[in-house]
């Protein structure tokens, strides 16, 4: 699958940068195979999401999209982005700029979010289940645990989950308009139209007329019930 295969191409430019953890050596090598194996792998991430590292939980993401499990996809995607910053907090990174492992987890989250982000939102009732899942995700530091890079020192678990709250917060609320409004149907329709127009091939893709309108229904609707949606962000 290209996702995978871009994610591999990622974390090997990156390999100065982050080292797998010795305690996830293992299960990464059989995520990052072309074959059955990575299937399983996938099932003992889905086992543990709360003590599996980004990079797992990022790697994990991409196989249960090639899997056709997109709930599994976009809960793994999700919770990757807020397991990274709360290892930056626990184990503050020696590395800066170029070298951060930080820059690491934003080429994946770019990548893998061009194509997870709109498959859920193409698929609001999974959409939803999705975001509840991440709300109720909590991370936890297993024994012998270690976040694949070099750190100055070990600080509070709390104070590392501290540093997520508002984020996952200020997350939820905004994917969780979006999915209010995917709810409605004459939003979503307008919302598949103005996908379609963004996504698909030229001889594919809805006229230019067929797009403003649907932009217009999508912020017409957005305003009547108060919630910042696709339109309202994109014009910010």
């Amino acid at each position: 699958m290209k996702t995978l295969s871009i994610l591999v191409a990622v974390l090997a430019c990156a390999s100065a940068t982050l080292a797998q953890s010795p305690v996830e050596d293992a299960l990464y090598q059989r995520l990052t195979t072309s074959g059955s194996d990575s299937a399983a792998a996938l099932d003992e991430v889905m086992a543990k999401p709360e003590s599996s590292s980004a990079v797992l939980l990022y790697f994990a993401s991409s196989v249960a999209l090639k899997e056709k499990r997109l709930e599994d996809s976009g809960f793994l995607f999700y919770v990757a982005r807020f397991r990274a910053q709360f290892d930056k907090e626990l184990f503050p990174p020696t590395g800066t700029g170029g070298n951060s492992p930080m820059v690491l987890f934003g080429a994946l989250q770019q990548q893998l979010g061009s194509v997870v982000n709109p498959a859920l939102m193409a698929e609001p009732k999974v959409f939803a289940k999705v975001l509840a899942r991440v709300e109720s995700w909590k991370p936890e530091v297993p024994q012998g645990y270690l976040p694949g890079w070099e750190f100055s020192q070990k600080e509070s678990p709390e104070k590392a989950e501290a540093s997520i709250q508002d984020g996952r917060a200020r997350f939820l609320e905004g994917m969780g308009g979006i999915c209010t409004l995917l709810q409605d149907d004459d939003y979503f329709a307008a919302f598949k139209t103005a996908q379609d127009y963004n996504l698909k091939p030229r001889d594919e893709k809805p006229a230019k007329e067929a797009f403003d309108t649907a932009m217009e229904t999508m912020e017409r609707i957005e305003r009547e019930k108060g919630i910042q949606g696709v339109v309202t962000k994109t014009k910010k």
